[in-house]
């Protein structure tokens, strides 16, 4: 399963870092915390003196993940193996920045490396023992979904111009008719993909695609507010859910939770104290961890989405002093793992890269 933030905050929060002159604000939630068996934990941290953060992460299964890391101008991998995160050999770029990743197994990983100032993509792939880079591309992509080493999916980028998905059959990339205006996609099998754009989702049987607007279900759109689809997770044939954001200037959001019951979508969540969703991903065991970015300035929380509610969690940090821009976890499990960055202050002369964890 893939889920895609909403990079326009990512953006917009990476900019006031490298400023320094990022500011929290804690966020409300309207509901309390989830009752969690277990708890979010830091697993790895990250100090340098350039704003470090974890930007994207996944997961193949509960001891084999990767997380991607930005400070300054220099982009680094970090592998969970034997219970350890590492920095590993990785080819990053200066001044690129890996804001999505997806694995179908620990010997096929796909991420995407993007420069701002060219507007220009790397995908890089790791097949068990190295990186490398797959292609390069002359625009910006968005979401890759990886099915297996022979069989993946690029989608565009959610703020440029709509073009069509790239597939990837282990010998040719070919733009997918019917496809332009995807920015990402979750899949139960390769004859089953959902995806989502602007205000549409869409569903690949293994043939084409059939796009349905659910723009009814998101709030409307104002001269201050745009509404907008930020991700997409397929939990079952009969449970999809699409996250999604009013897009108003002021706390980024109204948060808007969707969900598709086999035969329609409807709006199952609406909260106007959040902010906009960055990510989604299932919590193995039918409900959703779901981080957010809240107001501006920008603060960070995890909704749990399980047996028809949205709630809070705790984490090791207060929203103030958090953000988060991914969430993954692994095949056939409930250990989650989170990417961010924590900061003490404004006053801090730097922040910490942070890779939380649920589960033992």
């Amino acid at each position: 399963m893939v889920k895609v933030r909403s990079t326009a905050v990512f953006v917009a929060i990476v900019t006031a870092i490298a400023g320094g002159g990022l500011i929290f604000a804690t966020s409300a939630s309207a509901s309390g915390p989830a009752i969690v068996t277990d708890s979010w934990q830091v697993a790895k941290s990250v100090q340098s003196p350039n704003f470090p953060e974890f930007t994207a992460v996944t997961a193949a299964s509960a001891t084999s993940a990767w997380a991607f890391e930005s400070a300054g101008t220099k982009e680094s991998a970090y592998e969970l193996a034997g219970g350890t995160w590492r920095s590993e050999s990785f080819p990053g770029k200066a001044n690129e920045t890996v804001l999505t990743a997806t694995s179908s197994s620990s010997s096929n990983v796909l991420a995407i490396s993007t420069n701002f100032g060219t507007s220009h993509s790397r995908i890089l792939r790791f097949n068990g023992h190295s990186w490398s880079t797959l292609r390069t591309s002359s625009h910006m992509l968005g979401s890759p979904l990886a099915l297996s080493s022979t069989n993946a999916w690029f989608f565009g980028y959610a703020f440029s111009a709509p073009t069509p998905a790239l597939h990837d059959n282990g010998h040719s990339f070919r733009a997918s008719a019917g496809s332009s205006g995807l920015y990402g996609a979750s899949a139960l099998s390769a004859s089953s993909i959902w995806a989502y754009g602007t205000k549409k989702v869409a569903h690949w049987n293994g043939h084409g695609w059939t796009s349905t607007s659910v723009a009814k279900q998101l709030p409307k759109s104002t001269e201050l507010c745009s509404s907008r689809l930020t991700g997409i997770d397929a939990i079952s044939a009969h449970s999809v859910f699409a996250i999604g954001t009013g897009g108003c200037q002021d706390q980024l959001g109204p948060f808007v939770l969707l969900h598709y019951n086999g035969s329609s979508w409807s709006r199952i969540a609406l909260n106007s104290n959040l902010g906009a969703p960055q990510a989604v991903s299932g919590d193995g065991d039918g409900g959703l961890w779901i981080p957010v970015a809240t107001g501006s300035p920008v603060s960070g929380s995890m909704e749990h989405y399980s047996n028809g509610k949205l709630s809070s969690v705790t984490l090791p940090f207060s929203p103030a002093h958090l953000a988060l821009f991914d969430v993954a976890i692994g095949q056939h499990t409930t250990v989650a793992f989170a990417a961010g960055f924590s900061r003490k202050s404004f006053s801090s002369s730097t922040s910490t890269a942070e890779i939380l964890r649920f589960g033992a």
